[in-house]
């Protein structure tokens, strides 16, 4: 009887957790996300933070699936083209600042291609949140390039999503763009804690503001 009323609560809990989850990018749908179509494994848990040791950067670890057919693009884009995507979940921790960039070294560099600072994700709203954003003109052409999206929020988690996006018609290159901004996973950089919304140092030049409901502060540490 104890052990089947442990069993209970231990799956109850598991529940618990998995309705209340974080928020993760829905669309283009990353990899190994179960709306994927090359996917084989489903990652159960890809809306969860990052490790904080940094073990599972990039890309939650599934940077691997580049080369073999999990890892196939799941959207064509053109240089200079208007895009979205979205965010499903429903523990939006009340906001955050998010940016999304891209990447052509398998994911040893990531350049921003917009940043939200504040109010990212929508503080009220959980599932099914879509967001705009323009490919640069410049961006090279490319079949295996990485779109990411990044999550800093008040609790000083760090989360990141990866989709594989074919770029067409591309230009001469994004180099000059800013690194995205990477904390709170054992590099020694830190996002605000609880009281403010992280300000990105760098943010590039296509930037949409939050709704100012707490201050922008910027991380500490080597950023």
């Amino acid at each position: 009887m104890y052990t089947k009323f442990l069993a209970s609560i231990i799956l109850g809990s598991t529940f618990f957790m998995r309705v209340m989850g974080h928020m993760n990018m829905m669309s283009p749908p990353p990899m190994r996300h179960r709306d994927n179509p090359h996917t084989q494994t489903v990652d159960e848990i890809y809306e969860f933070p990052l490790k904080t040791d940094g073990s599972d950067y990039p890309c939650k670890g599934h940077i691997n699936a580049l080369g073999t057919p999990e890892g196939q693009p799941v959207a064509t884009w053109a240089a200079g083209s208007a895009q979205t995507f979205s965010l499903e979940g429903s523990g939006t921790h009340y906001g955050g600042s998010c940016q999304v960039s891209l990447s052509y070294d398998k994911g040893e560099t990531f350049k921003v291609i917009k940043s939200w600072p504040g109010s990212c994700p929508n503080r009220e709203n959980g599932s099914d949140q879509t967001f705009n954003f323009n490919i640069p003109k410049e961006a090279p052409s490319g079949e295996e390039v990485i779109f990411a999206w990044t999550w800093n929020n008040r609790e000083r988690e760090f989360f990141q999503n990866c989709a594989v996006v074919t770029i067409t018609g591309g230009g001469a290159g994004i180099s000059g763009l800013p690194d995205v901004l990477v904390s709170n996973i054992g590099n020694g950089c830190l996002s605000p804690l609880t009281t403010a919304e992280l300000k990105y140092p760098d943010p590039g030049t296509a930037v949409e503001l939050g709704d100012g409901e707490y201050p922008l502060v910027l991380p500490t540490g080597n950023c």
